[in-house]
């Protein structure tokens, strides 16, 4: 037993004056990835020293390839359109290995089939009839003469609908004005109108998150530039569509002159402060090609107006008489007509929803009108049926402003008029009719 205990003492010893084999070797240095033509990548790395190399790929368990001394670089076979790949090489020598040294990730372009971007054309691409109603004026309210006020309660399509509009014609008494109460200050329709004075009637203005989902001209100043700092887009002029693209966009426009003359346009702001506006939007469709910005001379002529009180949203309703929407679709599935990408449950040519809306006439008076939904006595419009009642109503031009909760109308001396479903929602812009 003695003999054995001093045996295994012995070897004890041996093993601890035993040097350690190395086991490791330095990390591939300057290790990046870059796209080889449109669906391979280039690895490429710097090391001395190593019998080889070993390409691997994360998330995949076998090496990808196994390299001789010397290389520093790595080309991978094809992988598919739209996938994120992230390679990494690791050294080897006799029993020493170094730690992997990945790259960052790759994502290879999408192949798309190309889309033709849908020019604007001079005949209407969505023909429609125009809807009228017989519209009761409101009274008891404490409104000028040049405002009035009308409702209805009636039936669009078979479905029941309750309606308003205000109308005016902008003149030495009344002008046209855009609320913005300052970022991160929403505040109701009501509390807007009743903050000034000189208020006669006001309706929700433009789409908003914590800022306006576009602009606004409010006295000829623009709201705050409205950029999404981390991500380094302007929502002004750029906006993400439904194909995972950031396109450039115009955005329609309603708005009047210093002179008070009305329009209806699109906008693209290329820098804060600078409003260019046309008489066709940026042909920008889902699925299709990024278009350029806005210039002089793209998508078209640059028209000769400068907005004082103006406001962005969309989609435009009409615009010189003519409707600019329809119910197509191109190959990828997307609206053809879509030109600014709003989601389909504002878009929507098939949506029903409370809408708001605000055009002028040819004789330069401004209309205000909103479409109760969601409530049994009226179940709202879709796009095109908002066209169609600003039509009857005798619009040449007219833009679909933000709706469902947010759809309101307060008028002097009545207080706010239609159903309050949602509740009264705070909103970012308004825009209705003011004294001088």
């Amino acid at each position: 037993m003695k003999r054995f205990y001093l045996l295994f003492l012995l070897l004890a010893v041996l093993a601890c004056n035993k040097t350690a084999p190395i086991t490791s070797l330095p990390a591939p240095e300057q290790v990046s990835a870059r796209l080889q033509g449109e669906q391979q990548i280039l690895l490429e790395w710097k090391h001395a020293g190593a019998e080889g190399f070993y390409i691997l790929q994360y998330g995949v368990t076998q090496p990808l390839a196994k390299l001789p001394a010397g290389s520093s670089s790595f080309l991978s076979g094809e992988y598919a359109p739209g996938s994120t790949v992230q390679l990494g090489v690791q050294a080897f020598s006799d029993s020493r290995i170094s730690t992997i040294a990945y790259a960052a990730a790759v994502t290879l372009p999408k192949k798309e089939e190309p889309v033709e971007p849908v020019e604007p054309v001079e005949d209407d691409p969505s023909p429609i009839d125009p809807v009228t109603f017989s519209w009761d004026e409101v009274t008891g309210t404490e409104l000028p003469s040049s405002v009035r006020i009308f409702k209805t309660e009636g039936t669009l399509n078979g479905r029941p609908l309750q309606a308003w509009y205000a109308a005016a014609k902008t003149d030495a008494d009344v002008k046209l004005r855009v609320l913005f109460p300052g970022l991160d200050n929403k505040q109701t329709i009501d509390a807007q109108a009743e903050s000034e004075e000189k208020c006669l009637v006001l309706i929700n203005g433009g789409i908003f998150g914590r800022l306006n989902n576009g602009l606004a001209v409010c006295d000829g100043q623009q709201t705050p530039w409205a950029r999404v700092e981390d991500d380094n887009w302007d929502v002004d002029r750029q906006y993400w569509g439904p194909d995972s693209k950031l396109h450039t966009v115009s955005r329609g426009l309603f708005g009047v002159d210093q002179d008070g003359v009305p329009g209806v346009f699109w906008s693209y702001t290329p820098s804060h402060g600078t409003v260019y506006v046309y008489d066709q939007p940026i042909p920008t469709v889902a699925g299709g090609p990024v278009q350029p910005g806005g210039t002089d001379t793209f998508p078209c002529e640059r028209v000769q107006w400068t907005p004082y009180n103006a406001i962005t949203c969309g989609p435009v309703l009409l615009q010189n008489g003519k409707c600019p929407i329809n119910k197509n679709k191109t190959a990828a599935g997307y609206w053809e007509t879509n030109y600014e990408l709003w989601a389909d449950d504002i878009y929507g040519v098939d949506v029903l929803a409370d809408r708001t809306a605000v055009g002028y006439l040819e004789d330069g008076s401004t209309v205000l009108c909103i479409v109760d939904g969601r409530i049994d006595t009226s179940n709202g419009a879709t796009t095109l049926e908002m066209a169609a009642i600003m039509k009857g109503l005798g619009c040449v031009g007219a833009l679909n402003l933000d709706g469902g909760g947010s759809t309101g109308m307060w008028v002097k001396g009545k207080g706010h008029l239609n159903d309050l479903t949602g509740g009264n929602r705070a909103v970012l812009t308004t825009i209705g009719f003011f004294t001088k």
